[in-house]
């Protein structure tokens, strides 16, 4: 379906502009981090991460056992995300939107691949 191609293609540049932040260390994602208090090493790592499932998610295009694979790594690192806004760093829970939106989308892209 057309509209999965779009839903794919969005979750993959929105996670892919979160990655290259965090690979980069831009000095705004390095202090969000700190709220969250996890270690510094672990923002390039989840960077890298965001780049793989991004990359993964456009290939998704035309082979749905990358898009379930990406989708299955941004359901898990969103999920952390969300807890990372409401419980570490005790954010309000609009903060989290983003959040929720990227994992009902890669549920989404899961749901459609394996069933229809």
């Amino acid at each position: 379906m057309v509209a999965f191609i779009f839903v794919k293609a969005g979750l993959a540049a929105f996670m892919l502009i979160g990655g290259v932040i965090k690979a980069m260390h831009v000095p705004f994602q390095v202090e969000h981090w700190r709220h969250y208090q996890y270690p510094l090493w672990f923002l390039p790592v989840t960077g890298f991460l965001e780049i793989v499932g991004a990359l993964g998610m456009i290939a998704g295009i035309w082979n749905v056992h990358l898009a379930v694979g990406s989708g299955l790594l941004f359901s898990l690192l969103m999920t952390g995300a969300i807890h990372a806004h409401l419980f570490r760093a005790r954010q309000p829970f609009f903060t989290a939107i983003p959040a929720a939106v990227c994992l009902i989308c890669a549920l989404s892209v899961i749901i459609f691949e394996l069933y229809f």
